[in-house]
């Protein structure tokens, strides 16, 4: 079973990230990560195949496999 990218929200602050948009998101091949407005919380879809190509993009390491 692949793993798949878990989201830690105690260390994810948009806020952080440029002009408030998850920099992760826009790594994921699939777009298996959602931002519904900038500047809040990202969430993870049932998509996700475990690629990892959002970890690098993450300034806070708010994501790991899991």
């Amino acid at each position: 079973m692949p793993q798949v990218i878990v989201l830690d929200p105690a260390r994810c602050r948009p806020g952080l990230c440029p002009q408030g948009r998850c920099q992760a998101r826009r790594r994921c091949p699939i777009k298996a990560i959602y931002q519904e407005a900038t500047y809040e919380r990202p969430f993870l879809g049932g998509l996700c195949n475990g690629c990892a190509k959002c970890l690098g993009a993450c300034p806070q390491r708010a994501l790991r496999l899991g």
